[in-house]
């Protein structure tokens, strides 16, 4: 249910696949967001970070809109990461 990001995106937590919580989107430019990551987001394994292409040392981090599952109105779903 890939879609470019909108404004409306904007203040939405993004949450794994799973459920967990890691972050809020920021700021939307483009069709992209920007996530400032939660500092104790359990839910960002080295396997989502890698998917994402997220650094360690990075507190805001790019989502793409190919990384989405599902948006509603109140988070953004990534995908299942393989």
């Amino acid at each position: 249910m890939a879609r470019k990001f909108r404004d409306d995106d904007r203040n939405k937590e993004v949450v794994t696949a799973e459920g967990d919580r890691i972050g809020t989107i920021h700021d939307v430019n483009d069709g992209r967001a920007t996530v400032e990551r939660d500092e104790d987001s359990d839910g960002l394994t080295g396997k989502i970070k890698d998917m994402l292409g997220w650094g360690d040392d990075d507190d805001d981090n790019e989502l793409r809109d190919e990384h989405v599952d599902s948006y509603d109105d109140d988070r953004v779903r990534l995908r299942r990461h393989s």
